[in-house]
């Protein structure tokens, strides 16, 4: 049965405030720019429309250097697509470079700060909660640092796992495994290691107070409290002793296990997995009794659950009085009907199935071609609709602040989301197969055509082609820009437009104009007119 305080879905709507500049967040650094051997005169003439070349080369030498540097705040917005592409928000003390299209990028905010260089790998950096993660080539490598500790993996290879500090017990366990070798140290502190299968010992693993094993499987001694167990060619022979624990296996032949006081249990197996009898739980008033001959019959009975199988997986009559529940597959996973005091379901798949528990209800019709799952509680409704699990529709209603949360997402073409307050967030194509954050962050910026904005504040921000077109609007700002090619620009006070960031162009600030030809800049003051007739007097 399932709780009613079951933790509910991911609505999948990422609408941060962040995602202003349309990324993932991530985030590289600047090298210190060399001094060019130039003439003052030849700077005031040139510098203007050779600013975008040396950023060129910065965000070239970048890549080689440490991801450790900030993104100066000197830095104005800058698009130079496809090298790179500068977007800053003075309100929010954020910046954000991209670099090389897609493949690179980095930003920092007073809280974050995240860096990446596409496909290879990601890092993250939250200055409030003082964590730190690292992806590379993912989802094989990963490290992450918390004020609990540091995780370190590169599957199959690699994994580590080190405490910041002892825990409030004085646990100073940590664990590392480097392919076959492997070591750390025990809650005591105490070291341990070998090298799989010659030899070598665990402690306070894999659930486990002690294992230690000689030419694996020739001889492994597992201990757990004071009871061990003795391998010999596991899993053949064993033979348990300790506590309150004994037991012996010849295995696939037979063997058995009986355990007294706390936990108390008795097990039995012949001609494995044909034969098995178990008694469980029986210092408690609830004790259980399995009974196999598989698969031609399984059985499990305590006073409150009867299950009866035949036929394994096929004919299945389950029962539970303290929910009054009672199901039964004929076959499974063909027919299937039950009801209980929070649950129903009916089940003829593939053309029909429906199940209730508790607040939670799922539909599908000709599955997978329609599946719906439902779940409502005092604070929201939520409601999932899925065709061909390519196509998603996933709902949130919030209830006490009236509003819906909503994503879109037709695989590979396009995802959709809106957080009901005004945020809304697209993009074409959309190739990611999972919603996973990784994904999105390593793999999934690659491959966005066109992507759309909007802050719910009047913010709007398009990008094609990664940049290469940038289109910001909001409140008394009008911002397109094409690559290096065209940039305009409207402001309350300001007009601007250039090609070839100067080679011909005109800005106006107020009274100030200026002309550029040839990144060569010629600028007059235009005086406001008066309305006076000439002559008149100034007036007092």
């Amino acid at each position: 049965m399932t709780n009613n305080n079951q933790k509910t879905r991911q609505t999948g709507i990422s609408l941060s405030e962040e995602v202003f500049f349309l990324s993932d967040g991530s985030m590289d650094n600047y090298s210190q720019r060399k001094s060019r051997r130039t003439t003052n005169d030849e700077r005031r003439t040139f510098k203007v429309g050779y600013r975008w070349i040396s950023g060129f080369f910065i965000i070239c030498l970048s890549f080689y250097l440490s991801g450790c540097a900030h993104i100066s705040s000197d830095l104005g917005p800058e698009n130079v697509a496809p090298f790179f592409h500068i977007q800053t928000d003075p309100e929010k003390q954020s910046r954000r470079l991209d670099g090389a299209g897609p493949f690179y990028s980095q930003s920092e905010s007073p809280e974050e700060r995240e860096w990446t260089f596409r496909p290879f790998f990601s890092f993250r950096e939250n200055l409030k909660e003082q964590t730190e993660e690292l992806e590379y080539l993912y989802p094989l490598g990963r490290y992450q640092k918390t004020p609990r500790g540091t995780v370190h993996r590169f599957i199959p290879f690699y994994s580590s796992f080190k405490p910041a500090q002892e825990d409030e017990e004085g646990d100073k366990k940590e664990n590392w495994d480097l392919f076959l070798f492997f070591g750390g140290r025990d809650k005591a502190g105490e070291p341990y290691g070998g090298f799989f299968p010659f030899g070598g010992q665990f402690r306070d693993r894999f659930a486990r107070d002690e294992i230690e094993f000689v030419l694996w499987p020739l001889y492994t001694r597992v201990r757990e409290g004071e009871t061990e167990t003795f391998h010999v060619l596991w899993p053949i022979f064993s033979l348990t002793s300790g506590g309150m624990r004994r037991g012996f296996r010849v295995w696939p032949f037979y063997g058995e296990e009986k355990q007294e006081g706390q936990g108390a249990f008795q097990k039995t197996f012949f001609l494995w997995p044909i034969g098995l009898y178990q008694q469980r739980y029986l210092d408690t008033d609830n004790p259980k009794t399995y009974f196999y001959l598989f698969p031609l019959y399984l059985s499990e009975q305590s006073p409150n659950e009867q299950k009866t199988i035949f036929l394994w997986p096929f004919f299945n009559f389950y029962t539970e009085k303290r929910f009054h529940y009672f199901q039964v597959d004929f076959p499974w996973p063909i027919i299937q009907y039950a009801r209980g005091e929070n649950a129903e379901a009916f089940k003829l798949w593939p053309l029909f199935s429906y199940r209730k528990v508790d607040q939670r209800e799922k539909i599908s019709l000709f599955w997978p071609v329609f599946i719906q799952e439902k779940e409502e509680d005092e604070e929201r409704d939520e409601v999932l609709n899925r065709f061909l699990y390519i196509i998603k529709f996933h709902q949130v209603y919030f209830k006490k602040e009236d509003r819906w949360e909503r994503v879109t997402k037709f695989w590979p073409f396009f995802h959709y989301a809106e957080d009901g307050r005004g945020m809304e967030h697209f993009y074409f194509p959309d190739l990611m197969p999972a919603d996973w954050d990784g994904l999105e962050r390593n793999y999934g910026m690659l491959f966005r055509i066109y992507e759309y904005y909007q802050d719910g504040k009047g913010k709007e921000v398009s990008k094609f082609l990664w940049g290469l077109y940038y289109h910001q609007k909001q409140k008394d700002l009008d911002r397109i820009e094409v690559g290096f090619l065209f940039t305009y620009l409207k402001e309350k006070q300001t007009f601007q437009f250039s090609f070839l960031k100067g080679l011909l162009g005109y800005r106006r600030d107020g009274p100030n104009r200026q002309l550029k030809i040839l990144y060569m800049p010629i600028s007059w003051e235009e005086k406001e007119e008066t309305g006076k007739p000439p002559g008149s007097p100034p007036e007092e």
